[in-house]
């Protein structure tokens, strides 16, 4: 029994021993010797080849002749993992041999750097060969060595020190890859923010407004005074018997509704007794930009529950970028909506209507197109709805879906008006006692 303990104790103390990793044993094999086309230069090559364990630090090869013990040539290689190989090509001045003569040169790899001098495994780092110089060389004034040059192998991953074959240099280079990705769609994303504005709501001139004072009492000045007053295509629900409402609406060349015109811009803003709030300002995005003309172009494909379905996004949209704008003692404020509108001057039109309540109704006196003067190629027309803001009886949590409701069916009458507008030119009388106006 005690025989037993002993040989299980000599196998635990020889584990640790078994477990170590095996050093590095470097050697020198396959020797080529030639020299260049001029024979100014001798070329030794040969492989160096790793017989142990991997090797972690770089080794210094070089090349002494035995007769002086100078050393001609050197290099320094990678560090090569286990069975691996390494070409090393060494070159030197031939300027400082006699021709025709033969020496003795000796090869040495990695002594006292991977290997101790002395080991038993260094006796391989070493390699003595012959080398005979032609019988022409250059002439040598004095006799001079060639600096040692540096290996430097085809391979940039292996140049920084990097092996392909090693799975932990391969996930090195993987997060090297994935973490450059990231920042390139990180500077994506920022210039995309600074230079993908939303578009912009620019000041602008209507095509119709006068270039010179009109007659107020005349059928044009009464018309280009209502002009002004024309806010969008809608009419109030209910009205008071004697009041009076100017609409615009834009049409086709066909009198199709919209027809040629598209959405440039969205803007929703506060205001008050003094008018507009710059700070509260927000412009629709591209997208939701996009997504109403969207909705523009197929509106006489749509029922209006479709209609309003559709439009609900574009005004969360909206409501939600506005929301950042508002706080607690600004929310009561009105709230304005502009959308800007833009048509191929000769393929779209504007045409302009006046009602008046009478028994609870919207009765149409008067319906015109513009004069216009246009100078470039493009027609641009602006909507204007307003919203009431927060109301005592809510909190901002209800205001903000009530906004958002309020929204979605002014847009939905914007795009499909509930007021049918026969575009023929049928005169319309300005009063019931006055003549019609051609």
């Amino acid at each position: 029994m005690f025989r037993v303990f002993w040989l299980l104790f000599l196998m635990l103390l020889a584990a640790p021993a078994a477990a170590q990793t095996p050093s590095p044993d470097y050697t020198i094999r396959n020797i080529e010797r030639r020299f260049s086309d001029d024979n100014r230069e001798a070329i030794i090559k040969f492989d160096v080849i790793n017989l142990g364990g991997d090797a972690t630090i770089e080794a210094t090869t070089q090349l002494v002749i035995l007769s002086s013990g100078q050393e001609v040539a050197a290099a320094t290689i990678p560090p090569l993992r286990q069975n691996g190989v390494y070409r090393v090509t060494l070159t030197f001045s031939t300027a400082a041999f006699a021709p025709g003569s033969t020496e003795s040169l000796r090869a040495a790899v990695g002594v006292n750097e991977i290997e101790p001098f002395g080991n038993e495994s260094t006796q391989n780092n070493f390699a003595q060969f012959s080398l005979t110089f032609p019988d022409t060389l250059p002439p040598a004034a004095t006799p001079e060595v060639t600096p040692p040059p540096t290996a430097t192998p085809d391979d940039p991953l292996v140049r920084l020190g990097l092996d392909t074959s090693d799975p932990a240099h391969l996930a090195v280079i993987a997060g090297v890859v994935v973490s450059g990705l990231v920042l390139l769609l990180i500077v994506g994303i920022i210039l995309r923010l600074l230079f993908r504005r939303p578009p912009d709501f620019s000041g602008w001139q209507p095509a119709y407004a006068a270039p010179f004072p009109l007659d107020p009492n005349s059928a044009a000045g009464r018309r280009h005074q209502w002009q002004a007053l024309a806010q969008n295509n809608s009419l109030p629900p209910i009205c008071a018997d004697g009041s009076l409402q100017a609409s615009k609406r834009l049409f086709g060349l066909e009198g199709a509704y919209l027809s040629g015109w598209k959405v440039v811009a969205v803007r929703a803003c506060q205001y008050d007794m003094y008018g507009r709030i710059n700070r509260s300002q927000v412009l629709a995005s591209r997208r939701l930009v996009r997504r109403l003309n969207a909705i523009v172009r197929r509106h006489d494909n749509l029922t209006s529950d479709q209609l309003e379905r559709r439009l609900r996004p574009v005004a969360r949209g909206l409501v939600n970028q506005l929301r950042r704008r508002l706080n607690d003692r600004s929310a009561m404020l009105p709230i304005a909506l502009d959308l800007r509108f833009e048509g191929r001057h000769g393929e779209v039109r504007i045409l302009f209507e006046l009602y008046q309540c009478q028994f609870g109704q919207w009765n149409l006196l008067d319906r015109w197109e513009p004069e216009m003067t246009i100078s470039g190629k493009s027609l641009n027309e602006a909507y204007t709805y307003t919203f009431y803001g927060q109301r005592p009886t809510e909190t901002l949590k209800t205001f903000l879906p009530r906004l958002q409701d309020d929204v979605a069916r002014t847009l939905a009458e914007m795009v499909r008006p509930q007021v049918f507008t026969d575009t023929s030119p049928t005169p319309v009388p300005t009063q019931t006692h006055q003549p019609k106006v051609e």
